[in-house]
Formats: C-alpha cells, sequence, structure tokens
C-alpha cells in the first residue's frame, strides 16, 4: 500500500514534484537567511556576544530541527509497525512502560539524594539515567506511530488510492497529529534533560569576565548586551549581586582576552579557561 502512495497519482494531490521542491526552497531559504545552521553550531562565547534576537533564533532553531527529526522518527516507527503488525495491546503496554519510566526519570532529576544516588557514583547515575531516558523516549514516540499502523491495518483509518479525497485528508490529519505529538514529545524531553543535566553537572554556574585595563586583579564579568554595539558588565559572577556597573563597547571587549569562570556546585572551588 505505502508504494502505491507514493506514485505518480498521489504526488498530484499534493501539487505535484514542484511543489515539493518549492517547500524545500523556501526551508533552505529560510535557513540560509536566517544562519541557522551557524547559530546551531555557534560556541557559548559567539553565542553571549549575539543579540538577545539572535539567541531566542538560536533556541527556536534548535527546537525546530529537533521536531523535524522527531517527526521523520515518528514516520519510520509507522511504517516499521505497519509492516511489523502492531496490534493494540502491545501499543497498551509501550504506553504503560513509557510512562513507568517517564516517573522514574522525575524522580531521579527532581530528588536530591535518590535511591540510585545512594547506590551508584554521579557518573553512573548519569549513565543510567540517559539510558532510562532513551528507552523512555523511544516508547513515547512509539504510541501514535503503533496506534496508527494498527488502525491502518484493521482498516479504521483507510490511506487507500481508491478514494483519493479520503485518503488526503486522512494522510494529512496522520502527518499533523504526527507533528504535533512529536513538537510536545521534544519539548517534554528537553526539560527532562535540562533538569538531568543540571543535577549532574560538577558545576552551578559559569560566566565570562574581562579583566580591568588600570587594576589587573579587578574582573569585570559581562552580563549581556544592552544594544547592538555596548555590553552591560558589573563586578560580580552574578548579576543580581553586583555593586558596581558599567557599560562597554561590543568592539572593545572583543578585543580583549575573554576569561571562562566554571564556578563548582560547592562554591569553594573555581576552574577558570582562557577563550
Amino acid at each position: 500500500m505505502w508504494d502505491r502512495m507514493l506514485d505518480g497519482q498521489f504526488l498530484s494531490k499534493l501539487g505535484g514534484v514542484g511543489g515539493i521542491v518549492a517547500l524545500l526552497s523556501f526551508m533552505l531559504t529560510f535557513f540560509k537567511k536566517n544562519q541557522v545552521i551557524t547559530s546551531l553550531t555557534s560556541s557559548k562565547i559567539e553565542r553571549l556576544i549575539s543579540s538577545k534576537e539572535k539567541r531566542t533564533l538560536i533556541k527556536i532553531s534548535n527546537y525546530i530541527v529537533y521536531v523535524i527529526l522527531g517527526f521523520i522518527v515518528s514516520v519510520f516507527l509507522t511504517l516499521l509497525y505497519f509492516n511489523l503488525g502492531m496490534n493494540e495491546y502491545v501499543t497498551l503496554v509501550i504506553s504503560i512502560i513509557g510512562t513507568c519510566l517517564y516517573f522514574i526519570i522525575v524522580y531521579i532529576s527532581l530528588t536530591k539524594n535518590s535511591v540510585f544516588d545512594k547506590r551508584f557514583s554521579r557518573l553512573k547515575n548519569f549513565k543510567l539515567s540517559l539510558i532510562i531516558l532513551m528507552v523512555q523516549i523511544l516508547c513515547f514516540f512509539s504510541v501514535l506511530p503503533s496506534f496508527l499502523a494498527n488502525s491502518i491495518a484493521e482498516g479504521s483509518l483507510e490511506l487507500t488510492l481508491d478514494k483519493p479525497e479520503v485518503l488526503l485528508v486522512n494522510l494529512t490529519l496522520t502527518l499533523f497529529s504526527l507533528l504535533f505529538t512529536s513538537s510536545m514529545f521534544v519539548l517534554l524531553i528537553i526539560m527532562t534533560f535540562s533538569q538531568l543535566r543540571e543535577k549532574f553537572s560538577k558545576y552551578d554556574y559559569e560566566c565570562f569576565y574581562v579583566l580591568d585595563q588600570e587594576y589587573e586583579d579587578m574582573k569585570w564579568f559581562i552580563y549581556h548586551l544592552i544594544d547592538k554595539e555596548h555590553f552591560l558588565l558589573g563586578n560580580s559572577e552574578y548579576i543580581h549581586d553586583a555593586t558596581i556597573f558599567r557599560t562597554e563597547e561590543r568592539s572593545k571587549i572583543l578585543s580583549e582576552k575573554i576569561h571562562l569562570l566554571k564556578i563548582l556546585k560547592n562554591k569553594e572551588e573555581l576552574i577558570e579557561y582562557y577563550i
């Protein structure tokens, strides 16, 4: 059935090959114009010197790329489960396993001294959490594809060329459903992984600073751009603890040696890097 859906009749219903090429061209033009690839691969210092709008674009670009990848995985799983002949009981089992694993991940990420923390080292904890998270992700992404595959196999979701109008409507709804669930699952994964990374990271905070030109023991910490050409600086790692502020031109900051300061969670040790 799926190979028949890719023939010329079905493509003509979607606007033909020209429509697909036009869509791909638009996406490539958008990515190139907004420097999405550059944004995704930018370093920490490059993101620091970027404007608020550019940093927002980086986050949005990351999310869009992850959603597209999730959507591709969802479509692949739907085709796979259709060929494997999934049934509703398997879908129910996948849902239960995924939900249980999700609660385990939430327990690990939010509990400072969980059962796993007492038994394993930080590194083993993190590896175990990633394994559980990966299996949970696979379960979550499998729920709708397995349900759709079962519906197609049983005929409750009709995807045949005998009724082109019904085919187009059902296929569109199917793809939009996969896209919507992918976007929701990606958002959930990002939030969960951020919590895990925050828990298992050795560092509590990291920031950038430059040395004062007159007093080299004086550090000016770089907070953010206040406009396109000026940075806000202060005399403390944390902006809310700073008592002295100043602005500095972007070109001057970039001409100086920028230092990266990583503060460990015990806040007693400092690790410094030079950029």
